[in-house]
């Protein structure tokens, strides 16, 4: 059914008599987060949405009687051309993906779909291009995947000192050459916090820093400071830091870095860092809201002289009615550290003229390179001006809307459907008349007072009883002077989310030996902690442990078989525990194992029963290889839950220091 076939199905009198189709297509185009442009049959562009200056680096009008090519790389011009002639003679036309090119020259990937637009008499009378930038999510599902391939080997091999880090600066692992740099064996540092490695004087920088990485204000930061190696010798070093995050973008770890402190790490000057942070057309505020830098390029967007030291930001050159709203947005900055927010207000140039800005503002007062307000401004003087002028035909709104990729409908005020294109009832399973009149909570199961900024996976049962899942996202849908409804876009992510989870049980889980890593393995020992504290009394017990002269197996038969025997421990170790404990491999030929509710003399049980296991050699390829252990054990609560597996490891290697082939239980005797 088409749009105009919906608008019939609805009741006299209602919604439709109130709102006229035209009007409530603009602001769902103008809600669009992509680029949307409008080519005449010559492939010349008549018109660009407003997400274009964010997607391309182009104001809108400044595209108009531009050629579609100038908006890509050379590469596939003429598949462009092959899909606009199929589109124009008819045909439907699959999205692919190109290679974009934004006003500053950078290239990105985009995602380009086209459709028709119908004229009065029913044929093509031009096109419609939908840019989305899919530029992050490539890259990120190739970083995942090859991530989850090449992450342990580039770790383990990489002459750059690296670590994991959780959330509050523990050290998760370390790779080797981690622990050359500070000189310590890789068992020291689990557990450990990255401030037992610093100098005392620098620790308070680097948790401030580490503070502001937590929060979400930066996605990233450097620290230079004094670290000290195992002799105690001040090592002058350059720490860098980045977040990992979950596949649905929640921070889990932290990867760090360090390196030899250079000139190149000095502090640099305000405007080469506001440059290096996007921030060129910036001025700086401080605690008293007094401005102390402002920079050449908002000088000159102002026509001001640059020379002049003169504040010329005041609240006087603010305009009357737009003091209000600086106020308010001054008095959120200061109530939340790290917060940014945006404001559209009138500033005074040098012509002694109102100019539109759009003014993007950050509190960075904790930030030690900035240390105070930053306040980033935007002319956007001829975008208010021709937003007014800017009127699309309904035939081209519509063109946008069931052009566009994912599935869009619209409810009124009442939160019934009042609009829904085709890929929309594709999605759910129904017509576009059996859709109209019903609400979220009907379609998707979602409360009448859902939040209209949020985006929820739902789970779908389709008519002929299939489950797929979706991604629903509410906003508001608003003309100039009322709220029209809500805008609803959904799309079909089953595959992807299955993909996600299968990748995410990649990135727990050691892909050598299936069984849980290091990351997942300390998550089951933090879940062992909790039910610890809510009973009291309960023992848990770790076993650490390792193989007895693996490195001349990988030496003398290659690492190959080297693999192939740390499998067959892997299997061993699970056949000789309980089935309610957990076998880890934390890294080489280093296992460990969580026995709950266990004692001394349970632990040391399970401890001999794996002994036992490995009476019998590995065979591997028609050769026998000996297999013997080496086993520390340590309790909690005699220890505290974080260091009962350093505890365990230490006297793992007094086992190891006693000939191998035995038990030693921290704090006791050996076994």
């Amino acid at each position: 059914m088409s749009w105009n076939g919906l608008a019939e199905s609805m009741p006299s009198g209602g919604m439709m008599r109130e709102i006229d189709q035209g009007r409530l297509l603009t602001s769902i185009a103008a809600a669009s987060d992509d680029c949307i442009l409008s080519l005449d049959e010559q492939g010349s562009i008549l018109w660009a949405s407003p997400a274009t200056e964010h997607v391309l680096g182009w104001r809108p009008e400044s595209l108009f009687g531009r050629e579609l090519d100038e908006l890509f790389t050379s590469d596939g011009a003429e598949l462009r051309a092959v899909a606009v002639r199929r589109l124009l003679a008819g045909d439907r036309v699959q999205p692919f993906v190109e290679t974009g090119l934004r006003r500053d020259g950078s290239s990105f990937k985009v995602q380009v779909t086209l459709g028709p637009v119908p004229g009065s008499d029913g044929t093509v009378c031009g096109v419609v291009v939908i840019l989305r930038d899919v530029t992050a999510f490539l890259r990120e599902q190739r970083e995942l995947a090859l991530a989850l391939e090449m992450s342990r080997a580039h770790f383990d091999q990489a002459v750059t000192a690296q670590a994991i880090l959780d959330l509050n600066g523990q050290l998760d692992s370390a790779n080797p050459a981690w622990c050359e740099l500070f000189g310590r064996g890789e068992g020291w540092f689990a557990d450990s916090n990255l401030a037992e490695l610093m100098h005392p004087d620098d620790v308070a920088a680097f948790d401030a820093a580490l503070l502001r990485l937590r929060a979400g204000g930066v996605e990233s930061i450097s620290h230079r400071g004094r670290f000290r190696d195992a002799e105690g010798h001040d090592l002058p070093l350059v720490l860098d830091a980045a977040l990992l995050r979950e596949p649905n973008g929640t921070p889990y770890a932290v990867a760090a870095s360090v390196r030899e402190a250079g000139p190149e790490d000095d502090p640099q000057p305000l405007t080469e860092v506001l440059h290096r942070r996007g921030w060129d057309t910036a001025a700086i505020l401080d605690e008293d809201l007094t401005l102390t830098f402002s920079s050449v390029a908002l000088d000159r967007l102002l026509g001001y002289d640059p020379e002049d030291q003169t504040a010329h930001l005041g609240w006087e050159f603010i305009h009357p009615t737009d003091v209000t709203a600086v106020v308010d947005l001054l008095a959120r900055l200061l109530a939340e550290p790290h917060r940014q927010d945006r404001v559209v207000l009138r500033l005074r140039d040098a012509q002694d003229t109102w100019r539109w800005v759009e003014v993007t503002a950050a509190n960075c007062m904790a930030d030690p390179e900035i240390g105070g307000i930053v306040a980033n401004i935007n002319d956007i003087s001829e975008r208010v001006r021709t937003e007014e002028a800017l009127r699309l035909s309904e035939a081209l709104h519509r063109a946008m809307v069931e052009t566009a990729p994912e599935g869009i409908m619209a409810t009124s005020p009442e939160g019934t459907v009042i609009f829904a294109n085709e890929t929309a009832a594709e999605i759910v399973g129904l017509t576009v008349a059996e859709m109209s009149g019903q609400t979220p909570l009907q379609l998707f199961g979602l409360a009448d007072d859902a939040d209209d900024t949020e985006v929820h996976d739902v789970v779908h049962q389709l008519p002929d009883g299939r489950e797929r899942t979706l991604k629903v996202s509410l906003r508001p849908l608003n003309s100039r002077n009322n709220r029209l409804g809500s805008l609803i876009t959904l799309s079909d992510v089953t595959d992807a989310r299955q993909a996600e989870r299968a990748l995410l049980r990649r990135a727990l889980h050691d892909p050598l030996t299936a069984l849980p890593n290091r990351y997942l393995f300390l998550d089951r020992l933090e879940t062992a902690a909790a039910r610890a504290r809510r009973y009291e009394g309960r023992e848990t017990a770790v076993l650490f442990i390792d193989l007895d002269a693996f490195k001349q197996i990988n030496d003398t038969y290659g690492h190959q078989t080297g693999d192939d025997v740390l499998r067959e421990v892997a299997t061993r170790l699970q056949a000789s525990v309980r089935a309610t404990d957990t076998v880890g491999r934390l890294g080489g030929d280093e296992f460990a194992v969580i026995c709950e509710d266990t004692g001394v003399e349970e632990a040391l049980i399970v401890a001999h029963r794996i002994l036992d296991a490995f009476a019998t050699p590995i065979r591997i390829d028609d050769t026998d290889h000996e297999a013997s252990l080496s086993v520390g054990v340590a309790l909690a609560p005699q220890y505290p839950f974080d260091v009962v597996v350093r505890r365990a490891d230490e006297a793992m290697y007094r086992a190891k220091q006693g000939g191998g082939r035995r038990i030693v239980v921290a704090g006791g005797e050996d076994s």
